[in-house]
């Protein structure tokens, strides 16, 4: 979009397309991202706020971790003995 058009107009032009691409039979939903330069690295631009981590990294809390807001025995250092006795 050109940069000295007015907000309105880029917003309005930009809904009208996302509803017309929501329109399709193939499309659920259709995010819509209107930019008046074109030089810029879009995935620079929107990195996630938040890195995924994977299973594996992921610790299992217990139902009794959760609600006492403990970390898992595993991170605490405890055994499984200790762990029941907890």
């Amino acid at each position: 979009m050109e940069e000295e058009l007015p907000l309105r107009v880029t917003h309005d032009v930009a809904q009208e397309l996302q509803r017309k691409l929501e329109g399709l039979s193939t499309v659920e939903r259709a995010f819509v991202h209107v930019d008046y330069e074109h030089d810029h690295d879009p995935h620079e631009e929107h990195k996630p706020l938040y890195e995924k981590h994977s299973q594996r990294q992921a610790k299992k809390r217990t139902l009794k971790e959760i609600l006492l807001f403990r970390k898992p025995a595993m991170q605490q250092g405890l055994t499984n003995a200790e762990t029941a006795e907890n």
